[in-house]
């Protein structure tokens, strides 16, 4: 999961950078497209400037002729004027003819109005070349009239001739202020849509990885509790465990995991319960089919806004919603899981309690399996008392922890009178059941903290921590006196035992040398006619090589 998670992560990145790259390679085009545009702009306006500038020459070489035309009418000398005549008839009307053909070629793709203005120029240009015609007489006598009239025609003539030439001044200067405006504005918006189409993959990014990582987070979650689970030494780790994980994965939430005890016919807690807790009083006489999820075999969800129809006796009256998973193993129900909150059950997240629960329950069946194995392993069947490998596992631990605590710790070993004379007198079903009432009278005699085991045949011991030897003699002296107690029915024989004490540290300080203390003290019983207690001597650790029993 973690490795897909990775992936999508990366799948999404590699995503927003080929975008990003996109967008970019999309606005260098667009700056590339704008510089182009720009270029196509310029050179227009450079087509106006030039149409100004070829109109300005047409006005210009009207007004050369004007001049000269001026010049023709009023000069009275032949030779300027014969000068006069062949430079405007040579050259500058041929130049203004010229001149306004060019300009008409530069707005032949004008729009009408521009053509209008283009024909009413060659319309007046018209009227004055009529002026300008040679006389077919010539009269050195000069005319002022002919220079009024010259005047009058080329007046709206250079008028139009400088309208012109302000138009295309004025239509260039807009055109350039225009296409640098519009090449800005555009440039600036590329870079905008850029920038934004950026920003925008790095928070689609930003956003997924988010997601992404929430969405994986509750499966990283699960595969962290399976993980731990399978770490587990005990089902009581592991009912902690599963506790743990559904409190941190659905907060504000307390989860409570109940044992199915079918021996005791039993509903029980198995992780501990808040203070005040309405759990409290319903388990205290609840049996499985209290539980609706126990009973059905299915999750049970109650919502505190609705009435139930059918009232859970455990969770019925707790407080706020709750949901309840039953623990199924090859069909059978062993426990289940429930977990309440203070809002609506729709707050809750149901799939995620089963899914837990689906995980833990075979691992908490085979930590229950595995108990039963090691305790069946560890117990004699005949008493219900811990065997010798039990026995002797237990002494070392005590003794390691009453070395470390500098406590006492007593130990007895027991050994019944004339056992074998039982078993062969009166059969081994008897002598079975007088083994068996003994282990009954030793779990009847002892603290909760003391340990009593079958070492076998018929011979148990007996371990009392933080007890000295005033205090193990009292111990065994009530041994002594229960097993002597024993009344096997139907069978008229007295049921004795004698008993060795040795004692830590004061006997000795290691657990070989203490059972072996009890062991002797235990024979020094048997000699001493049996039915007693014996406190060990050190010294005395030799066993007589004819066994008295």
């Amino acid at each position: 999961m973690r490795s897909l998670s990775k992936r999508a992560v990366i799948g999404l990145v590699c995503v927003c950078v080929f975008f990003t790259v996109a967008i970019i390679a999309v606005g260098i085009v667009g700056f590339s497209g704008i510089q182009s545009t720009t270029h196509v702009g310029r050179s227009i306006v450079a087509d106006e400037l030039a149409t100004a500038s070829a109109t300005a020459q047409v006005g210009r070489q009207i007004d050369e002729a004007q001049v000269q035309g001026d010049e023709i009418s009023l000069s009275a000398n032949p030779v300027q004027v014969a000068q006069l005549e062949r430079e405007l008839y040579d050259v500058t009307l041929p130049g203004v003819d010229s001149a306004l053909a060019r300009l008409q070629q530069l707005h032949a793709g004008d729009s009408p109005s521009e053509l209008a203005g283009i024909r009413q120029l060659n319309t007046q240009w018209a009227a004055v070349r009529a002026l300008l015609t040679p006389l077919p007489t010539r009269s050195l006598t000069p005319s002022p009239a002919r220079a009024a009239r010259l005047d009058a025609a080329f007046t709206p003539l250079a008028a139009h001739v400088d309208g012109l030439i302000a138009r295309e001044a004025s239509d260039a200067q807009h055109g350039q202020h225009q296409a640098s405006a519009t090449s800005t504005s555009t440039r600036w918006a590329i870079l905008g849509s850029v920038l934004a189409c950026v920003v925008a993959a790095g928070a689609v990014a930003f956003a997924g990885i988010r997601r992404i990582k929430r969405a994986i987070e509750p499966e990283n979650a699960q595969i962290e509790f399976s993980e731990a689970l399978q770490m587990v030494d005990s089902e009581i780790e592991a009912h902690q465990l599963l506790k743990d994980h559904l409190e941190r994965a659905l907060p504000g939430t307390d989860a409570t995991v109940l044992n199915r005890n079918n021996s005791a016919d039993r509903l029980e807690a198995m992780t501990p319960l808040t203070v005040g807790s309405s759990l409290g009083e319903p388990l205290r006489h609840a049996d499985p089919r209290s539980c609706l999820a126990v009973r059905s075999g299915r999750t049970h969800i109650r919502d505190s806004a609705k009435s139930a129809l059918l009232n859970c006796v455990v969770c019925g009256d707790c407080p706020g919603s709750s949901s309840c998973s039953p623990f199924t193993v090859s069909g059978e129900v062993i426990g289940a899981v429930l977990v309440t909150q203070p809002g609506s059950s729709a707050l809750m997240d149901n799939d995620r309690v089963r899914e837990s629960v689906a995980q833990a329950a075979p691992v908490i069946a085979n930590l229950r399996n595995l108990a039963i194995a090691e305790l069946r392993a560890a117990t004699d069947s005949l008493t219900g008392l811990p065997n010798k490998r039990a026995v002797t596992d237990t002494l070392k631990r005590m003794l390691a922890h009453a070395s470390r605590s500098m406590e006492p710790l007593a130990m007895l070993v027991i050994d019944l009178d004339h056992f074998k004379s039982i078993n062969d007198r009166l059969g081994h079903p008897i002598g079975d059941q007088a083994l068996a009432n003994v282990g009954a009278a030793l779990k009847s005699a002892l603290r909760v903290s003391d340990f009593a085991g079958r070492n076998g045949g018929e011979e148990f011991a007996v371990l009392l921590p933080d007890t000295g030897l005033e205090g193990g003699l009292a111990a065994a002296e009530k041994i002594r006196a229960a097993i002597a107690d024993i009344d096997l029915p139907g069978v008229d024989v007295a049921v004795t035992a004698s008993l060795g004490l040795a004692v830590f540290p004061e006997h000795a300080t290691n657990a070989e040398r203490l059972e072996r203390l009890a062991d002797a003290a235990l024979y020094t019983a048997k000699h001493s006619g049996r039915n007693r207690v014996e406190i060990a001597t050190p010294g005395h650790e030799a066993v007589p090589d004819s066994a008295v029993v």
